[in-house]
């Protein structure tokens, strides 16, 4: 390849790793002066990003495969249409160029041609990371812990993970924060995999989820210096493999971990973690690892009748989610940023945008509607509790 050639497929290489797909269609609708479709090996379009509702792009995207034995492209000179084949494995992923000249054939196939290594090594990152995140869709599912904990046993049975149904375990939730963040599941499943193997904890069930990972750790096991200091079979450090992991995928994590139960009572300990979890967010702890049984207060209401504790505490708000509804001012942020922040107007003012004069009128608004005096630490920390769990068992309900 002359040097010239090999610098321009550098360079595309390098903006393809930071830009993705969206830089790819928008350099080759440059360079070929025409429409650009690139179509993923499932016949998934990804540029661009939303396709026109037009019979062209279904038209495009039932290009028909190309044959064994055959160049790299087809034209079709009626359509003035040329796709380009970029083989990944038993698939193809697929370029599609429209009008293309018959004059100008050769000179677009030769700009295809010195893209199409880095779109096969860019295509290939995608299809693995994809087959991944279906794979933890697949996986992830209430269902595993339907009529107790009977779907997860046979989930484990078809998998030939053993285990024992007459012990007990623990269930963690590892969750990758932030959708936005540009990170590799293949990697990050692999490392922690890769972590499980150096610990020997060959009994630990590690299951993908779609949004993370769960554990299944025998009741012998240890996760953290607290339980350290008992007697246990195994310890897993806990905090250092979270570390390890978010450091080299660039990602971050949090950890919630639920109370030790027999098998077949194991759905509640999967509902404690996802509750650490939720209310460590709450609480401005997503990045941490939270122990259920840490949660002091909200654990012991938590463990009660939940629905007779959301009743509570919709019953405790109603007046400020009704008056909000009515007239659109946002109290119930208002209160959460109060509470959150300890009643320091200032920052408060600041973080919604507004004047400390305006934060005060909505405050005694709040508190005419409640009929409580915020002055006083025990009302500030009722409503914190209630704020809180409020969020929790309403974000249940969305959830499910």
């Amino acid at each position: 390849m002359p040097q010239g050639v090999h610098d321009s497929s550098f360079r595309f290489m390098e903006r393809l790793a930071e830009e993705g797909f969206g830089y790819a269609g928008a350099y080759l609708e440059q360079a070929c002066r025409c429409t650009v479709l690139i179509i993923g090996p499932d016949g998934e379009l990804l540029y661009p990003a939303a396709a026109d509702e037009s019979s062209s792009a279904d038209e495009a995207i039932r290009t028909p495969p190309q044959a064994a034995g055959e160049a790299p492209y087809s034209y079709d000179a009626d359509r003035k249409q040329l796709a380009y084949f970029i083989p990944l494995g038993r698939k193809e992923a697929r370029i599609v160029l429209a009008p293309i000249e018959t004059a100008r054939l050769d000179t677009i196939v030769s700009i295809l041609e010195e893209v199409s290594a880095p779109l096969t090594y860019h295509l290939a990152g995608y299809l693995s990371s994809q087959r991944m995140i279906r794979s933890m869709k697949d996986d992830a599912s209430a269902k595993l812990f339907e009529d107790g904990a009977r779907g997860l046993s046979d989930y484990l049975a078809a998998r030939k993970l053993p285990v024992d149904e007459s012990g007990s375990y623990f269930v963690t939730i590892t969750r990758i924060g932030g959708s936005s963040q540009r990170y590799d599941w293949a990697a990050t499943s692999e490392s922690v995999r890769q972590y499980l193997r150096e610990q020997h904890a060959a009994d630990v069930i590690d299951i993908g989820i779609d949004e993370g990972f769960l554990h299944i750790f025998p009741s012998d096991y240890a996760v953290d210096d607290e339980g350290r200091k008992l007697p246990h079979r195994h310890f897993y450090d806990l905090a250092y493999h979270k570390a390890v992991h978010d450091r080299y995928n660039g990602i971050v994590t949090s950890i919630g971990i639920g109370r030790s139960y027999p098998f077949h009572d194991l759905g509640k300990s999967l509902r404690e973690a996802k509750d650490a979890l939720e209310l460590g967010w709450l609480l401005g702890k997503d990045d941490d690892i939270i122990r259920y049984s840490h949660l002091g207060i909200f654990a012991i209401l938590l463990d009660t009748d939940r629905e007779t504790l959301k009743e509570h505490c919709r019953q405790a708000l109603k007046p400020v989610v009704d008056f909000e509804a009515a007239q659109g001012t946002p109290l119930m942020n208002t209160l959460r940023l109060m509470l959150d922040h300890s009643f320091r107007w200032t920052d408060v003012s600041k973080l919604l945008f507004i004047h400390v004069n305006t934060l005060r009128y909505r405050m005694d608004k709040i508190a005419e509607l409640l009929d409580s005096d915020f002055s006083e630490q025990a009302v500030r920390a009722n409503y914190f509790i209630t704020v809180k769990l409020y969020d929790l068992l309403n974000s249940e309900q969305r959830g499910a």
